[in-house]
């Protein structure tokens, strides 16, 4: 597979809904729409009529040859294995590359003739074969997983997932299960005991439990570690050193706590970086105060008018707003965002 498309993992992948809408739509018969004219009707397709799955029209190894042309060298086989062994790689996010690069009109059975061309043009001998047996064995897994219903209210989501890894041992062989699955799976298991962690280290000295917790995550993830760790966004540890300080923060002075922040701050983005961030905070929190009196002012205005007409009372909260906020368009903005949060309010949500 090409190295344009190593893309970073997201942590988003484990998330149910994801896993259910992405499944939802490989049941459709078609990527795009098919017309007389589509130059796919001229081939068989070998999908169904094959049982071993392999054999492929020869329109189809012609034409993926022109599809999937390499602006670089792709991956050989073995740095395949070993970039997803190690969380590097994801081979379902490369199957969706794949897929998107299907000509359009394709349906989903012509799209997945041209991925098994593309890997029999590209590789060969016991390569090509075991690479077109992962695809076999994912194409049978994700027309299975449609049948699982993902709204049922009998099962939590650690629970849903169980069933997800068994439905996949059906499909895979321990160490394939592993080398499809394996970062999304510990992922999975890292987010759903991530509380049980928080829960028991929460009276720990920071420090310790910041420790504990890099090992709780090496532990989670094992062979994936260091592949997680390269691609986490350095605000993102940020925030986590941060809520893991939070119980300790939360006992100090207000001087000793932004003494403290700003050193965690440091630490991560450098001084210029601390300094924008600090003026990005003084900012909110003037914005804050801002709205803070406003509503108070609006509190007491309505409080000491009760008779106005609706008009009026608009007219003069507008009035306020303009003169706490600064502009009209400012004034505008925070009348509309209060109409959102009144309307998701009356809407239950």
């Amino acid at each position: 597979m090409n190295a344009k498309y190593l893309r970073p993992f997201s942590i988003g992948l484990i998330a149910l809904f994801f896993l259910f809408v992405m499944y939802q739509f490989t049941k459709s018969n078609e990527f795009g729409s098919v017309t007389e004219e589509n130059p796919n009707d001229k081939a068989e397709s070998f999908f169904r009529t094959q049982s071993d799955g392999f054999s492929v029209d020869p329109f189809y190894l012609e034409s993926a040859k022109s599809i999937f042309s390499p602006d670089g060298q792709f991956l050989r086989f073995d740095e395949i294995i070993a970039k997803a062994k190690s969380g590097e790689l994801n081979l379902i996010s490369e199957l969706w590359n794949l897929r998107r690069q299907c000509p359009e009109g394709s349906t989903r059975e012509q799209c997945h003739e041209y991925i098994k061309a593309f890997i029999q043009n590209e590789y060969s001998g016991e390569d090509a074969k075991k690479l077109l047996n992962l695809l076999t064995n994912y194409l049978k897994y994700e027309e299975a997983m449609v049948q699982l219903d993902p709204s049922s209210k009998s099962y939590t989501n650690a629970e849903r997932y169980e069933q997800i890894k068994q439905l996949r041992r059906k499909y895979f062989s321990k160490d394939d299960a592993e080398l499809i699955f394996g970062l999304e799976e510990a992922t999975a298991e890292f987010s759903f005991n991530r509380k049980n962690f928080l829960d028991e280290t929460k009276n720990l000295k920071a420090d310790e439990r910041i420790r504990l917790y890099e090992d709780y995550r090496k532990k989670s993830f094992g062979p994936y570690y260091n592949a997680v760790v390269s691609r986490e966004p350095q605000y993102d540890k940020f925030e986590t050193e941060m809520d893991l300080r939070q119980n300790e923060l939360s006992k100090l002075s207000g001087s000793d706590r932004e003494t403290k922040e700003r050193e965690v701050r440091i630490r991560y983005f450098g001084k210029d970086g601390n300094e924008r961030m600090e003026k990005v905070l003084r900012e909110i929190k003037e914005e804050e105060e801002k709205i803070t009196k406003l509503e108070l002012e609006e509190t007491n205005y309505l409080k000491n008018n009760p008779n106005l007409s609706d008009s009026e009372k608009e007219k003069k909260l507008m009035e306020l707003r303009i003169k706490r906020l600064g502009s009209k368009e400012l004034a505008e903005e925070y009348t509309r965002r209060l109409e959102y949060e009144k309307t998701l309010k009356n809407s239950g949500n």
